[in-house]
């Protein structure tokens, strides 16, 4: 069956639709129409939306050859922050660090490769979206090393308004995920 984005459907019509899914339509529904947190979102009544929930996700450091690391910048913000998003329905942690890198950068990384840096949660993990949403996340943090010549590979998704490596000491001041990147520069230093 063919569905709309999640967002495109009135709280009415969401409802109505969901109600006669049962867990692996949802599953399958949330994660190509707009991933758990929206379903979620949608599922709550408009009077109580304003409420902030917690959502867990992955973030990815990608790092390349000359120590570089790859970050996106943002089509809906102008800011620059890692690849990564929000775990789907079912999904092990590692596989939202993956999924959300190939999406968002085209990069294909195996799993077994990850090494995990730290999981941040707290203050410095709230994030408010443009929609209003106000969400606290827990986000695993990941290391990929990559050994990429051909740039050309890189390619961003909807959300992406470019991608570029940086040297740490060259990074832009425009960052979302700072909290992140402080936790990687630690973990190096500590290596």
């Amino acid at each position: 069956m063919n569905y709309k984005q999640m967002r495109d459907y009135s709280h009415e019509e969401f409802v109505e639709l969901v109600e006669k899914m049962n867990e692996e339509e949802l599953k399958s529904f949330s994660s190509k129409y707009g991933g758990y947190p929206v379903l979620f979102r949608m599922s709550l009544d408009e009077r109580i939306s304003h409420i902030p929930f917690i959502q867990t996700g992955s973030a990815i450091i990608i790092k390349n050859y000359n120590n570089e690391i790859l970050l996106q910048e943002r089509k809906d913000r102008n800011k620059w922050c890692l690849p990564g998003g929000c775990q789907e329905l079912g999904e092990d942690l590692r596989e939202t660090a993956v999924r959300e890198a190939y999406e968002e950068t085209g990069i294909k990384i195996d799993p077994n490769d990850l090494i995990l840096i730290d999981t941040l949660s707290g203050e410095t993990r709230k994030n408010s979206y443009p929609n209003g949403d106000i969400v606290y996340n827990n986000t695993s943090l990941y290391l990929a090393n990559v050994n990429i010549k051909d740039y050309s590979i890189l390619k961003g998704d909807s959300e992406t308004k470019s991608l570029k490596f940086f040297k740490l000491n060259e990074l832009l001041n425009n960052l979302m995920d700072e909290d992140l990147i402080e936790s990687y520069i630690k973990y190096n230093s500590i290596k």
